[in-house]
């Protein structure tokens, strides 16, 4: 080795030795607390009164947390598609809420071209809030997410969504996961708090807030909302071994406490439900609305809470779909008990028409086809009370000469004028009640099939002929400039022809009594004014009813003669 090689090597060392010494010392990386927005909430709070507080979830002293020389990044705001053979949907990574939710069998009232959506723009749902030791609350935090689109079929039919949550030093805080199936309008949720499960409160330690409720969807080209669809919002509560509680937009908020089997809250056609198939959650509070009946969405919400468990997993599910028999029914959680079917005394006979309706549908494409056969079953069977109301009423026009005696002779004595016209029936064998019974046998199934068209999702946009699109809506045939009261401005064919039917129907049946003789005219005239605005389906059933009657009435007239 020569001089300049050993000269050379004594440098080197001596800078290595040396640097340290004067070299600048390594500063700590300061962690810039980066807020994150709570809500600290009450329970017994109203869902608008939240107080925004800025605080830093931190779960470990500052200077216990070993950072590299690089800050953790938080991961922008984005939405993650998920399409499936029943929806398209919209999850953001900000607090895992629901963006949108359209349905891919249901139509827009508005635009026939677009799907529903059962989720009103920036509106809350889906809220989780995670309640710690410290008074702090976790919401709100945007996560990471594992994917950022997820596609069904029924080749690929169930995924994971996982999103994860940390705090301003990239430490994990807790994780959701989100499972969805091609098959189905629900998807399980999981909340994983392993990391934090030391710090959480014991008692109400998450909460899952649906807020503002859902979209109406009946909503025409006009802004008008059809059908009264704010006259159906509602929210439910199940508590475990009881019938489930309701309340609309009158009741006020209240807290429910014990073995909380599901909340939910639905529109007309739709409902949205939150429930736990294997545990409890341990509260519910409605929250009634607070946004004018003018705009375009429900405002009817709920909270449940869960209680701090020995497993810091916890699981729930969210169904979001349409209010269909069948399919609530296949989820064995009593979810087809808030299906409307009318009062406890019309409930037999709206579910014996409703399987009947279904039930003919599987072989008859054409609802409008099933409602005209179920008319005429119907009246066939109630045929020998209706052929009974004849007779009686031929009878009775038969003895009016001789009750019109009656009167004159018992003119001034009201008591010996009846008791003569009784002793006139009984001898001729006349029930003056006789032609009662055939009106009031059919009322129930009518009131039956008014809810049932009313209010059973089967019916929304079934079609039967020519302008006649959807049974479960008013017929519209054209519209005057101008509006009637209680008729409207709208003009329905079935509508008329009910009128017409039911006036040809009670022109022979009433002649036999004088002071029945306005009710031919009145009532008609009537009905056709009240039913202008009712489902087609319904006044479909009923004009078919009148033609029917009306032939066998002209039947049995000839044959006693």
């Amino acid at each position: 080795m020569d001089k300049n090689t050993k000269l050379a090597f004594f440098l080197i060392a001596l800078v290595i030795i040396l640097y340290p010494y004067f070299m600048p010392k390594e500063q700590k990386v300061p962690v810039t607390e980066k807020p994150i927005t709570t809500y600290e909430s009450n329970l017994d709070d109203n869902k608008t009164e939240y107080a925004e507080t800025t605080t830093v979830a931190e779960l470990k002293p500052a200077e216990d947390i070993l950072v590299d020389t690089t800050l953790y990044r938080m991961p922008d705001i984005k939405d993650v598609m998920i399409e499936t053979d029943l929806y398209k949907a919209l999850i953001s990574n900000k607090g895992g809420k629901i963006k949108s939710w359209k349905i891919k069998k249901y139509r827009s009232r508005d635009d026939s071209t677009k799907l529903i959506d059962l989720i009103f723009e920036n509106t809350e749902n889906l809220k989780t809030e995670i309640f710690l030791n410290n008074g702090q609350t976790l919401s709100g935090l945007i996560a990471e997410t594992n994917k950022d689109n997820i596609l069904l079929n029924s080749s690929r039919t169930n995924e994971e969504l996982i999103m994860q949550y940390k705090d301003a030093s990239g430490q994990l805080l807790f994780t959701k996961k989100y499972k969805f199936y091609n098959d189905k309008y629900s998807f399980d949720v999981s909340i994983d708090t392993t990391p934090i499960y030391d710090d959480l409160k014991d008692k109400s330690s998450i909460a899952v807030k649906w807020l503002d409720g859902l979209q109406y969807t009946e909503v025409s080209d006009n802004g008008k909302n059809l059908n009264r669809e704010d006259y159906y919002r509602e929210t439910y509560v199940k508590v475990k071994d009881e019938e489930y509680l309701d309340f609309d937009d009158n009741d006020d908020s209240e807290l429910i406490t014990g073995d909380i089997q599901w909340g939910a809250t639905r529109t007309k056609y739709f409902e949205l439900f939150i429930f736990d198939k294997e545990g409890y959650f341990n509260s519910f509070q409605n929250f009634p609305s607070n946004v004018p009946k003018t705009e375009l969405y429900t405002g009817m919400g709920f909270s449940l809470t869960l209680d701090k468990n020995p497993d810091p997993v916890n699981n729930f599910s969210v169904y979001l779909g349409p209010m269909d028999n069948t399919i609530l029914k296949s989820y064995d959680l009593d979810f087809d008990s808030t299906l409307n079917w009318g009062w406890s005394i019309i409930k037999p006979f709206s579910l014996a028409i409703y399987y009947t309706l279904t039930f003919l549908h599987r072989y008859i494409d054409n609802y409008g086809i099933v409602i005209i056969l179920l008319s005429l079953i119907v009246n066939t069977l109630v045929l020998p009370f209706t052929l009974k109301s004849y007779r009686s009423q031929a009878q009775m026009k038969k003895i009016q000469p001789y009750i019109k005696e009656l009167k004159e002779k018992y003119k001034g004595d009201m008591q010996k004028q009846q008791q003569a016209t009784m002793e006139l029936y009984k001898k001729h064998g006349v029930n003056p009640f006789g032609s009662c019974l055939p009106t009031l046998i059919p009322m129930p199934i009518l009131y039956g099939m008014f809810i049932v068209f009313g209010a059973t999702i089967e019916f929304r946009g079934a079609n039967f002929a020519f302008w006649i699109t959807d049974l479960s809506l008013p017929e519209v045939m054209f519209t005057l400039p101008f509006s009637i009261p209680m008729y409207g401005a709208n003009v329905g064919l079935l509508p008329i022809l009910m009128g017409v039917t039911m006036f040809y129907q009670m022109k022979d049946t009433m002649s036999a009594d004088p002071n029945q003789k306005m009710m031919k005219y009145f009532m008609p005239v009537f009905l056709l004014v009240l039913f202008n605005n009712f489902a087609s389906g319904l006044i479909l059933y009923y004009t078919i009813g009148n033609v029917f009657r009306m032939v066998q009435q002209k039947f049995t007239t000839s044959s006693d003669k």
